[in-house]
């Protein structure tokens, strides 16, 4: 089966080194992550992290592999094991984030691919899309929260009025 992918985008006004640091160290990246509630290992390239996570009440784990990592530009895992479920789902379960700087500021992209394993599982990509984009604008206003510079009360009055 062809191999589906999802991704979502957010402008962050963070310099590049502040967000890379929050997603690619291990403990940084566990503090900010609404789904991870643990990270064991490295997020080094071929090294793998197992993963402590909680889906709504479902809590479970993963260990992933590190299979790209472009130092301040890409990184992304593959999902080998998965207790939550949906890794018996789907074969090829990828994982990651790539960014880049665009007019002052880090543009950063979640994106997950896979390949349906079966018919049923094709049948449901529209569920299976809707759950992971809303997954991935929560991971990424997660990545936000954690990146963002506190602002003095007038710089944030000021940037409302501009921002209408």
């Amino acid at each position: 089966m062809s191999e589906v992918c999802i991704a979502d985008e957010l402008r962050l006004d963070a310099p590049i080194d502040v967000v890379w640091h929050a997603i690619a160290d291990p403990a940084a990246h566990a503090r900010w992550h609404p789904f991870v509630r643990a990270i064991a290992g490295t997020h080094e390239l071929h090294e793998i992290r197992s993963c402590s996570v909680s889906f709504g009440r479902k809590d479970g784990t993963t260990k992933e592999r590190c299979v790209e990592r472009d130092e301040g530009a890409r990184i992304t895992w593959a999902i080998e094991e998965d207790s939550t479920g949906f890794g018996k789902m789907v074969s090829d379960w990828r994982s990651g984030f790539s960014l880049s700087q665009r007019d002052g500021a880090t543009i950063v992209s979640a994106q997950s691919t896979f390949a349906p394993s079966n018919v049923l599982v094709r049948a449901m990509l529209p569920l299976i899309r809707r759950k992971f984009h809303q997954t991935q604008q929560a991971i990424l206003r997660g990545l936000q929260e954690a990146v963002a510079t506190p602002r003095p009360r007038g710089d944030l009055a000021l940037q409302w009025r501009v921002g209408r």
